[in-house]
C-alpha cells in the first residue's frame, strides 16, 4: 500500500512541477498585459519605471515588451539626459531608451473619453550627475568620434573630481586627436604628477614630444617609460628610432665637417705653393751661411696656435687668407712675424697666433741655422 502511494506521488510531482511553472508565467504576463490595454494610452514615465523594476520577467524581456509597446502607443514624456541616467539606472536597454528618443519628438495627449482619477505622482530620486557619469559619457564621444563633446565631458568630470588621473590620460588623448598637442601635453603633464609611475604616461607625452618634433624630450620620455616598464616595446620602440636618427645626424655632421676642413686645407696649399713659387729663394756666399728660407712652415710645427677670431670682425662677417712671414732662431722659437697680405682686420690676430707657436729648428750640413717661413691662415667666419 505504500509502495502504490510513493508511485501516485512520483507520477504527480512532474505534472504539479508543470502546473506552478504555467501559474508562474501567467503571472508574469500579468503586468505587461495591463500595458498592452488601451492600445491608445501613451505611456507615461512612471508606467516605464515600474515596468523595468517589476521582477515578473528577465530584464531583456521587460526591455523587449516596453519597447515594443513605446513603439506602438507613443510616450508622455520628453527624454533629457536626466531622464535618460533614470533610465539607465533603473536597467534600460539602448534598444528601450533608442525607442523613446525616437518618440520624443512626436508627444501626443491622448484624448481622454471618459473622466479618470488621477494617478499618484511618482517620485523620482535625482538623477547622478557625478564625475563618472561626465567621464563615461565622454568615453562614448570618443568611440563616435566626437572629440569637441567629449571634451566638454571630460572638463566636466575633472571639475568634479580633480584627482583622478585617468580623466586626464582620456582628454589628453581627445586634445592629441583634434592635434591640439600643447593642451594634450599639459593633461599628459598633469596625468604624470597624479601617476608618477605610470609607463604609458611617459610615453604618450614622448609620443606627442615626437610629433611636434622635439627629439630630445621625445627620447627622454620614452627612456623614462623603458626605467619604469621594460616590457614597454611601444616606449622601447620610440627611443630606438629616435636614438637611430640621431645618430645618422651625428654622423652626417661629421662627414660634412671632414669635407669642409678638406677643402680648407687644399684651399690653404695651394695658397702656400703659390707663394712658394713666387718668393725668391735666398742665396747667400758660402762660409756666410746665416739662415735657410723653409717655405710653409705648416709641415716644421711643433705647437701651431690658431688665431681668435677678432669679435669686430666676426660682427662684420669678415673672411679671407692672410699670409704671415716668419722669422726663426737657431732653436725654432719665433723671432719675428709679420703679415704680408689677407684683410686687415685680420692680420693682427694672426700674427699673434704666429708668434705664439714652435717649429723645429732648421740644419745645415748638420749645423742648426735661422731660418724663414711664412703660414697662412684660413678664416671662413664659422
Amino acid at each position: 500500500m505504500k509502495s502504490r502511494l510513493l508511485s501516485q506521488i512520483n507520477l504527480t510531482r512532474p505534472r504539479l512541477l508543470s502546473f506552478f511553472s504555467m501559474t508562474s508565467l501567467m503571472l508574469s504576463l500579468t503586468f505587461f498585459c495591463q500595458i498592452g490595454q488601451a492600445q491608445h494610452a501613451q505611456l507615461s514615465l512612471a508606467d516605464v519605471l515600474i515596468g523595468l523594476r517589476s521582477k515578473k520577467v528577465s530584464l531583456d524581456e521587460r526591455n523587449r515588451l516596453l519597447s515594443d509597446a513605446v513603439k506602438v502607443r507613443g510616450i508622455t514624456f520628453s527624454l533629457t539626459p536626466e531622464i535618460e541616467t533614470e533610465l539607465a539606472g533603473t536597467g534600460a536597454s539602448v534598444g528601450l531608451v533608442d525607442a523613446i528618443r525616437q518618440k520624443t519628438g512626436n508627444i501626443k495627449i491622448s484624448a481622454v473619453t471618459k473622466p479618470v482619477a488621477a494617478p499618484a505622482p511618482v517620485v523620482l530620486p535625482a538623477p547622478t550627475m557625478d564625475f563618472t557619469f561626465y567621464r563615461k559619457r565622454g568615453d562614448e564621444n570618443v568611440s563616435k568620434g566626437e572629440h569637441d563633446l567629449a571634451l566638454e565631458n571630460y572638463s566636466k568630470a575633472i571639475e568634479l573630481n580633480p584627482k583622478d588621473a585617468a580623466t586626464y590620460l582620456n582628454r589628453g588623448r581627445a586634445y592629441s586627436n583634434k592635434k591640439s598637442y600643447d593642451l594634450a601635453i599639459l593633461d599628459y603633464d598633469k596625468w604624470i604628477e597624479l601617476s608618477p609611475k605610470e609607463s604609458m604616461a611617459y610615453f604618450n607625452r614622448g609620443d606627442i614630444h615626437e610629433k611636434r618634433g622635439n627629439a630630445q624630450q621625445a627620447m627622454s620620455d620614452y627612456q623614462k617609460a623603458v626605467e619604469l616598464d621594460a616590457a614597454n616595446e611601444s616606449a622601447k620602440g620610440g627611443l630606438k628610432r629616435l636614438q637611430d636618427a640621431q645618430a645618422k645626424i651625428e654622423q652626417a655632421k661629421i662627414e660634412q665637417e671632414k669635407i669642409e676642413q678638406a677643402k680648407i686645407l687644399a684651399k690653404q696649399k695651394e695658397a702656400e705653393a703659390a707663394l712658394a713659387a713666387q718668393t725668391p729663394k735666398v742665396t747667400e756666399k758660402p762660409g756666410l751661411l746665416k739662415s735657410v728660407e723653409l717655405g710653409s712652415l705648416v709641415a716644421q710645427a711643433v705647437k701651431m696656435v690658431m688665431p681668435v677670431y677678432p669679435l669686430v670682425a666676426k660682427q662684420s662677417k669678415a673672411t679671407g687668407q692672410v699670409m704671415v712671414q716668419i722669422m726663426l732662431d737657431e732653436k725654432g722659437n719665433v723671432t719675428d712675424a709679420k703679415a704680408a697680405s689677407g684683410p686687415s682686420i685680420l692680420r693682427g690676430a694672426s700674427e699673434e697666433a704666429a708668434r705664439r707657436s714652435k717649429f723645429k729648428p732648421a740644419f745645415v750640413a748638420n749645423e742648426a741655422v735661422k731660418a724663414t717661413g711664412f703660414i697662412v691662415y684660413n678664416f671662413t667666419g664659422n
